[in-house]
């Protein structure tokens, strides 16, 4: 296509790593954490997951994330672009992979399903330079995740207004006029808008809005030195006690615990 973006590629965990590994981070890119041994510990939106062997830890792109192995974990991850994303959804749309992708995971596969994937993790581990080869054997492995998950079979047919929603959702998810302003854009009525989202993401705008915010709350009080009161107003809530009150309805715990909890 005459694209120089990297579609995709295999980060080494032998290997230096490119960017800072031991601050909680996001990337514009999926990752695939593939744990041949389990051990430690992986924060993924701000939940800490056990790292178990035979797994596979989903980061979708503009999750937060930090995974804490320890010296008996063994793996590798697999890196891939939304362009490459989208390809593969174009050539395949009885499936929608952009949904199920763009939700972080943690799979955690017995040892017969995990064998079922090896053969295609040894193919692509010693196929790096053959790019064209690589790039199907990824797909392989990406379809091959998604008829693993016995919850797949639920995923509806691709729909490009949802991911594009999602897109507009990550930059102006603090706009009041967001729904308004994406519709406008995109030519459409509300009506047939809800019905997708429905349909797509099982959720509402409001829903999606309100997990977005929470999420974001989330990473200010993990990774900011704002008060509760800040970080409220700079969320645009009424005032603190009614932030307090969203978040412990999202989250089970207040603000403040959460804070604490991942400090300690």
């Amino acid at each position: 296509m005459g694209i120089e973006e990297v579609m995709a590629s295999i980060l080494h965990w032998s290997e230096p790593p490119k960017y800072n590994m031991d601050e909680i981070h996001s990337h514009d890119f999926y990752q695939l954490l593939v744990y041949r041994k389990g051990g430690g510990h992986h924060i993924i939106d701000y939940k800490k997951e056990e790292i178990k062997k035979q797994s596979i830890h989903l980061v979708a792109r503009g999750s937060a994330h930090l995974s804490q192995r320890s010296r008996l974990s063994d793996g590798f991850t697999i890196a891939f672009s939304n362009l490459y994303l989208a390809q593969l959804q174009q050539f395949d749309t009885a499936i929608n992979y952009q949904t199920f992708y763009d939700q972080s995971a943690v799979f955690n596969f017995n040892e017969k399903e995990f064998k079922e994937l090896i053969f295609l993790f040894e193919e692509l581990l010693s196929n790096e330079q053959n790019r064209s080869y690589f790039l199907n054997i990824l797909a392989s492995i990406i379809s091959k995740i998604i008829l693993l998950n016995k919850t797949a079979i639920a995923i509806p047919k691709s729909d490009p207004v949802v991911p594009a929603f999602m897109e507009f959702l990550s930059l102006h998810f603090l706009d009041k006029h967001i729904v308004d302003l994406f519709l406008e854009k995109q030519s459409l009525s509300k009506v047939v808008f809800s019905r997708k989202l429905r349909q797509v993401a099982n959720a509402t705008a409001s829903q999606l809005i309100k997990e977005k915010t929470h999420l974001e709350a989330k990473k200010l009080l993990y990774i900011s030195s704002l008060s509760i009161k800040e970080i409220a107003y700079k969320l645009q809530f009424e005032d603190e006690s009614y932030f307090g009150k969203t978040f412990k309805q999202m989250e089970g715990i207040s603000p403040n615990e959460f804070r604490k909890k991942c400090k300690e």
